[in-house]
């Protein structure tokens, strides 16, 4: 029977081991390098806008590849994917609401990426570090799924090793299948719902006002 080899495992001292060659470790490195520029090291300035104005107005510094069409959604399907329209009957209004508020979704992943970059080549991570991991691979997902045109990964069991595309969606494959196990590695500590308890039943509950 051949056993799926595992690439993220808790260690009997709680510790998660990154058991991954060399190779993966490259590959992760590019990618992780490609989302930081992605994100950059400044978030576009954010224009004045209120959320009942019919439309963002754009913040001086906004770069002009991220400006989209005048309802503000990103031109890059990119940053249109990592920063998704709140209101998709909106884009307007959506477009003002990302510009105030990815600053902080920026700030979060720069700090999710940094702490990828400096456990890249560690042995074993701790529970925050792999929280971490988690965010940074949906991210690469994103772009990743983005740029390959993959809509689900049912699109997947259509792997054609003649496609141009071929190493890419391998790839894209892989972060899928180490983002599962980070997820399986860190729901391991949660709780299981049949040893929680139950809240207290009220005593008096359900007692007529003549039984009391």
């Amino acid at each position: 029977m051949v056993t799926e080899r595992r690439s993220v495992v808790r260690l009997p001292d709680g510790a998660i081991l990154l058991r991954m060659t060399p190779n993966e470790r490259a590959i992760l490195r590019a990618l992780v390098d490609d989302l930081r520029a992605i994100v950059g090291d400044e978030t576009p300035t954010p224009g004045l806008w209120e959320a009942d104005d019919p439309a963002p107005a754009a913040g001086p510094d906004a770069a002009a590849d991220e400006e989209g069409g005048p309802d503000g959604t990103p031109a890059d399907p990119v940053l249109a994917r990592l920063y998704p329209d709140v209101r998709p009957d909106d884009p307007a209004w959506s477009a003002g609401f990302r510009d105030l508020v990815r600053g902080d979704l920026d700030d979060a992943r720069r700090q999710h990426i940094a702490t990828v970059v400096g456990s890249l080549d560690a042995r074993t991570i701790d529970d925050s570090d792999a929280e971490a991991w988690l965010h940074v691979l949906n991210d690469l997902r994103l772009v990743l799924g983005t740029r390959l045109g993959v809509t689900d990964d049912g699109d997947d069991a259509s792997f054609d090793p003649e496609d141009p595309d071929a190493a890419a969606k391998v790839v894209y494959a892989y972060t899928g299948f180490l983002e599962g196990q980070f997820v399986d590695v860190l729901a391991e500590t949660l709780p299981d719902v049949d040893t929680l308890d139950a809240p207290a039943a009220d005593p008096d509950e359900g007692l007529d006002a003549d039984d009391s």
